[in-house]
């Protein structure tokens, strides 16, 4: 039974009996997880080793604390192999719940490199959810850029199918559903964010490429469900204040507005699935006509979303925690 893996949170159904059974209506059923973050194994002392070399800039310094901060705050660095049986024992539950198809809504990894890649994707096929037709990935900003910068670092590319910030894709799924994902990541030579002088790509950007892409291809999946899928958050009255907050490290994409018009072009009920804030947003939150799902950062909450298509297109959203 699926309440043995997992309890439940709260659902936009508020009639709905508070069980995980999936409902015979039920055309289409979608999870969504976010933010793994697996850790890395470089060693803690090899990056403070880093940090006690000559710098050649103020900023270098700093991305150096940044990354030791990051690392040192990760709930499950200490305990990599427990951490990573329980992303198996979630996509292991995840048949239990009869979900259809899965999507990570970026930062699988958490200092993008190639053994933390090749981890979360022998996961993922160990426990049947790789390949296309049942899984979809989108970048996040730990994805993309390598917190250890001294090291050789593969792209994304090399491990999993993903789309690149100026071209989009969409991907049809049973039951009349379709995918749009979008890379909301900054081009890191010709576009870094001045903030990103020490924390890697926190502000994401839609680029106007994605959009005129959206434009030009939007026919391909014209009269179905949209699910769109980004990692950078899209608002910033959700979640609580910070430090982050206040000194712009972790502000909402650039061109958000642009991005909801074009998607209401194709779908004006279109959900939005975001990752990259560890809070866990609400699950009646909505930015206009849309709904909003953030499930957290896995490793913190250990929480994520169920999407519910039935015969109609109607959607509903459970939000599910693992037992520990």
């Amino acid at each position: 039974m699926p309440q043995a893996f997992f309890k439940w949170i709260d659902c936009t159904d508020k009639k709905r009996p508070r069980d995980l059974i999936r409902r015979s209506d039920t055309v289409l059923r979608v999870a969504q997880l976010s933010d793994l973050h697996l850790p890395g194994e470089v060693a803690l002392t090899r990056r403070l080793r880093d940090l006690m070399t000559p710098h050649g800039s103020f900023e270098n310094f700093s991305h150096e604390i940044s990354a030791i901060s990051n690392e040192i705050g990760h709930h499950y660095r200490s305990e990599r192999r427990l951490y990573t049986n329980l992303i198996k024992k979630t996509l292991i539950g995840l048949h239990r719940l009869g979900v259809d198809h899965l999507v990570i809504t970026g930062d699988l990894v958490h200092c993008g490199l190639a053994a933390e890649f090749l981890d979360v994707r022998a996961a993922l096929e160990i426990t049947g959810w790789w390949g296309e037709e049942r899984l979809t990935v989108i970048p996040g900003n730990h994805d993309r850029f390598n917190l250890y910068e001294r090291l050789p670092s593969e792209p994304m590319e090399s491990f999993f199918p993903v789309v690149t910030p100026r071209e989009p894709r969409f991907k049809i799924l049973p039951g009349g559903v379709a995918l749009l994902e979008i890379d909301s990541n900054r081009d890191p030579v010709d576009d870094r964010h001045y903030m990103e002088r020490w924390l890697p790509n926190t502000v994401g950007r839609i680029y106007p490429e994605a959009l005129d892409w959206i434009d030009r291809n939007q026919k391909e999946v014209r009269g179905m469900r949209l699910m769109t899928l980004v990692h950078h958050h899209i608002t910033s009255d959700w979640y609580p204040t910070s430090a982050s907050s206040i000194w712009g490290l972790m502000e909402p994409a650039d061109g958000v507005g642009e991005l909801v018009e074009a998607i209401e072009l194709v779908d004006p009920y279109s959900p939005i699935l975001h990752g990259h804030k560890h809070d866990v947003m609400g699950v009646d939150y909505a930015y206009g006509t849309h709904q909003v799902a953030c499930p957290g950062g896995f490793a913190n909450a250990l929480s994520f979303n169920l999407f519910d298509f039935n015969v109609h297109g109607e959607q509903t959203m459970t939000q599910l925690q693992l037992r520990l």
